[in-house]
């Protein structure tokens, strides 16, 4: 029995049923009627409606195409820069500032900046660049730190070229730290996106365009921003367990 309740896809399955118990508890307590806190089957039924149409699947389409535009130039860039910074520890000291910063600034406080330089259908790509490209470059550079002195050494003395040494040996050996980042990144990423299509005000779709959209179209009745959200939840939570199974592949423990 305790076994059996140490287990954790019964505490994690234990876990959801309290979210989805606490969720309809709230609803109740603010009227069976209540359109400003949902319940969950009021919630669960209207996405089912939203994704019968054309307008929800497209707009969840179009954030996830701009979230892998800004995810894939962040991801190059931390690849070429942090191969570069791994293997430089003097640059790797120089840039930690540069970075720090990075990650320490207030997201909202950029979109407003990239709104002025590249437009609200732009500005939500860059958030996306700003928020993952420290994650990512972080990742490469803390995979090239693990390396093994001793297999670096011997590559050095089976004269291997240096590019040879860095596509062959480091970023392999580098890469379940480049792949954890990647993949525990992105839904972090995706989650900004849609931050950031709201506060830009995009007309384009998007899902942040959606919530705008029906919000709106009907102030009281907020059962469809929170189908949007239970859409966007899913999709990271889909995230979440890719994450998990990178994990187990590549054998990290929790």
């Amino acid at each position: 029995m305790k076994a059996f309740i140490s287990n954790k896809g019964f505490l994690f399955t234990a876990g959801l049923a309290f979210v989805f118990l606490l969720w309809l508890a709230i609803s109740l307590s603010q009227g069976p009627a209540n359109l400003i806190f949902p319940s969950p089957a009021s919630t669960i039924g209207k996405l089912g409606e939203l994704l019968g149409g054309s307008y929800v699947p497209r707009s969840l389409s179009m954030s996830i195409l701009r979230t892998l535009e800004g995810f894939g130039i962040s991801f190059a860039a931390a690849l070429v820069l942090g191969s570069i910074s791994g293997q430089i520890k003097p640059l790797q000291t120089f840039l930690k500032p540069l970075f720090i910063v990075l990650k320490s600034a207030p997201t909202a406080a950029f979109v407003f900046l990239f709104l002025v330089l590249v437009g609200s259908a732009r500005a939500p790509i860059f958030v996306v660049i700003l928020l993952a490209f420290p994650i990512l470059y972080e990742s490469v550079v803390a995979g090239f730190n693990a390396l093994p002195t001793e297999l670096l050494w011997a590559s050095r003395i089976d004269s291997a070229s240096k590019w040879r040494a860095l596509t062959r040996i480091k970023i392999p050996l580098a890469g379940p730290y480049i792949i954890l980042g990647l993949v525990s990144s992105f839904a972090l990423s995706f989650k900004t996106e849609i931050m950031a299509e709201i506060v830009t005000g995009s007309t384009g779709m998007g899902l942040g365009s959606a919530i705008r959209y029906y919000r709106n179209e009907s102030p009281t009745d907020l059962t469809p921003i929170f189908a949007i959200a239970l859409l966007a939840i899913l999709v990271i939570i889909a995230f979440d367990g890719l994450y998990f199974l990178a994990k187990r592949a590549l054998g990290v423990k929790d």
